[in-house]
């Protein structure tokens, strides 16, 4: 009798890259064809001038915009998602504002630990029922907006134009407050760097618009790496000293020697300059 083949962790791992990559690759065939289906149905051409020149310059900042944030989310996302909730993720999207938030408190509930299978199947459930709900709720709201009144009555209602034109800022808000207070060492200089900035911007009469966001993701990229490195520096002293001590160097002649080849790299840094 033939023995029955066990499905090992890097087996189902495999498994799921190679669905993973089917359908990302999917979603990605089907987000350019609306665009060109919509074309040829509509009988439109393609506008090359936004691709160049003057008129070009929006679809740079965009790709600006994108491009960091396309290469550092899968990185930064991938240790809270798993494998399958990482695919899942970014196929349906809505990542930061949407689908993060649900993997977080998910997480904080079943006090999962980082890195175990546990967490990634919570993730993946978080996920799938975040989109599964967005998918209703958009449903609703778009039958609703087609057979009622209700975008005509909206529409001709200033005020409610004015507040649909907040949303994206409010719930940003929202979501990031809470993160920010937890963390208010770390989010004060970017906050008030941003404030600053934009206060400037609408003093001058300029308006960067979402371009603005690139400023402040630069600003809390260098805010959230500082500590980090300084930790790094400060722990490789700190073993250097226990190694030292381990080898039998008196303490006093390990903080010497420390002090000497900072001495010397600071001779380095001024022969440079």
């Amino acid at each position: 009798m033939a023995k029955e083949k066990r499905m090992t962790t890097l087996d189902y791992n495999i498994k799921l890259h190679l669905m993973g990559r089917i359908w990302t690759l999917s979603g990605v065939i089907l987000i350019i064809l609306v665009p060109i289906i919509i074309g040829i149905c509509n009988e439109g051409e393609m506008n090359w001038a936004v691709f160049r020149g003057v008129e070009g310059s929006g679809l740079i900042v965009l790709l600006l915009m994108n491009f960091a944030t396309g290469i550092l989310e899968p990185i930064i996302y991938s240790p809270m998602l798993g494998t399958s909730g990482e695919y899942l993720a970014f196929i349906t999207g809505n990542l930061a504002n949407m689908k993060i938030p649900c993997v977080v408190k998910a997480h904080e509930i079943y006090e999962t630990k980082q890195g175990s299978e546990e967490q990634e199947l919570v993730a993946t459930i978080a996920i799938a029922v975040s989109s599964l709900v967005t998918v209703l709720i958009v449903l609703i709201i778009v039958v609703a907006l087609a057979v009622s009144p209700l975008q005509d009555w909206i529409q001709s209602n200033n005020y409610l134009n004015n507040a649909f034109g907040c949303v994206v800022y409010a719930l940003f808000g929202a979501l990031g407050g809470k993160y920010l207070v937890k963390n208010l060492k770390l989010a004060a200089i970017p906050g008030l760097v941003m404030i600053v900035l934009s206060i400037a911007l609408a003093l001058l009469g300029m308006n960067l618009g979402s371009a603005a966001l690139v400023v402040g993701i630069v600003i809390m990229a260098i805010a959230g790496l500082g500590p980090i490195v300084v930790k790094k520096v400060k722990a490789k002293k700190e073993k250097k000293i226990y190694d030292n001590i381990s080898n039998g160097i008196d303490l006093e002649e390990t903080y010497a020697l420390i002090i000497a080849q900072n001495e010397k790299a600071e001779k380095k840094n001024k022969n440079k300059n």
